[in-house]
């Protein structure tokens, strides 16, 4: 009878509606949630975009006022443009130093188009070319440092750096085509700086080198137009940002830059580097090595007795050649400790002990606006 039952209540039920199947012997249990359909992970194309977004604020246009030049006929204004990245809530702004290398007043335009002046901070020119500004912070949107050393050959990576018309931020795409340990630039070999494809252009000095998570890990340093006599195209040298975070975070705990100099170490300004060409040229005793130009009024050098139309041959008896350029052997100076400068002067080999010291921007360093 049972059976009949079931197969009766079966066939009303189908013939009358949906039968509803109580299956859970507990009528306490608690229900089974239903399982949400996983969120897939944004795509790369995503992550770039979203990461662009993030910077784009933070990155500004650098307006350089040069000092007037006189000619004949009037007086000729002059201006340099670059770009910056604001990478402290306390109004640091990191650049190149070539951007406002002799500048007579330097101009942040905000990606809002809002304009502020600048004063420079601290630099660590000629050893690296890279400046750190300083302006009002107030409302300011502020970029961070990713690790420049997880990058891997091929990743994707974003430049964005000012347009030099419009102002506007603009954004190319590419990837870390190469790592460079030592890029050779005159009278100095950069250290630890990063390849991209992504295109750079005159204006773009100064530029963000971005990750995928929205991070500042290179600074743009150089377009490559020549190299060993070939021409370049398609390659931009950026300094990595582990290499400049320790000079910012000093910057913000002590407010300069540690870096120890000598008083003579900008070139064409404190010294001219001597090549095999200039050598024979100028009918120089040496084919490598470098001239004294100018020596800053109460630096280390003056106060050592280094003179204009000194020759420098060698530091601390490593003689300077095409591997060795002098900016870099000085840049080996160590708190305290005197860096022997061979010198040749007139005929006379000398060697002479100079103590370097930390020179504040726009102090004695030379060539600093």
């Amino acid at each position: 009878m049972l059976g009949i039952a079931l197969i009766a209540g079966l066939a009303g039920g189908l013939a009358g509606g949906a039968i509803v199947l109580n299956l859970n012997n507990d009528p306490t249990a608690t229900p089974v949630p239903a399982v949400a359909a996983a969120t897939p992970p944004p795509s790369e194309g995503q992550r770039m975009r979203d990461a662009i977004a993030h910077i784009l604020p933070a990155v500004v246009t650098i307006v350089v006022d040069l000092p007037p030049l006189a000619q004949d006929d009037g007086v000729l204004e002059r201006q340099n443009f670059g770009t910056g990245i604001v990478i402290s809530e306390e109004g640091l702004v990191i650049t190149n130093f070539h951007v406002i290398d002799g500048a007579a007043e330097v101009t942040v335009v905000l990606s809002t188009g809002e304009r502020r002046p600048a004063v420079l901070i601290a630099d660590d020119s000629p050893f690296t070319d890279f400046a750190i500004l300083g302006i009002d912070p107030n409302g300011l949107r502020v970029a961070s440092f990713g690790d420049s050393d997880a990058l891997q050959i091929g990743e994707p990576l974003a430049v964005i750096a000012s347009g030099l018309i419009t102002f506007e931020n603009q954004v190319k795409l590419g990837v870390l085509s190469a790592r460079q340990p030592r890029f050779p630039k005159e009278g100095v070999d950069l250290l630890d700086m990063l390849q991209t494809d992504a295109a750079a252009n005159h204006g773009d000095s100064g530029g963000a080198l971005v990750n995928l998570d929205g991070e500042v890990v290179g600074l743009l340093a150089t377009v490559v137009r020549q190299s060993g006599g070939q021409t370049v195209q398609g390659v931009a040298i950026a300094h990595a940002s582990n290499s400049l975070r320790p000079i910012v975070e000093a910057v913000l705990a002590i407010g300069y830059n540690p870096r120890l100099r000598i008083g003579i170490e900008r070139v064409n300004v404190g010294h001219v580097p001597i090549i095999p060409e200039l050598a024979e040229a100028e009918g120089l005793p040496v084919s490598f090595g470098a001239v004294i130009v100018n020596v800053a009024a109460g630096s280390p050098a003056e106060v050592a007795g280094i003179k204009v139309g000194d020759i420098v041959v060698g530091v601390n008896g490593i003689q300077i050649d095409a591997d060795f350029p002098f900016v870099n052997l000085l840049g080996f100076a160590e708190t305290g400790e005197a860096l022997e400068l061979f010198v040749l002067r007139a005929g006379e080999q000398l060697v002479i002990p100079v103590v370097p010291q930390v020179i504040s921007a726009g102090q004695t360093s030379g060539g600093t606006p």
